[in-house]
């Protein structure tokens, strides 16, 4: 599991949402995710599943406001997930 850095714009139509900003290749992406999984200004994805120069695809945990699930960002705004169970 990677980390994805990300910028909180608000709260969400529900409590236990947040509205946040991803920086992508085409520009910033806004998604409604789960407020509780959000961690210092991070949000839980996938391993990248493709890469491109400097970019890497990753799947986001919901869609954006326009409807995409994975978007393309530069491979600085991952981080590894130190917390992450590793499995053998």
């Amino acid at each position: 599991m990677m980390l994805l850095r990300i910028k909180k714009l608000g709260e969400g139509l529900h409590p236990s949402e947040s509205f946040v900003s991803v920086e992508t290749r085409t520009g910033p992406q806004e998604v409604i995710v789960d407020a509780k999984s959000l961690r210092n200004g991070t949000l839980p994805v996938g391993w990248p599943v493709q890469k491109s120069g400097d970019f890497l695809l990753v799947e986001l945990p919901r869609p954006t406001v326009n409807g995409t699930r994975r978007v393309w960002v530069r491979k600085e705004e991952l981080i590894p997930d130190k917390t992450a169970r590793k499995t053998a």
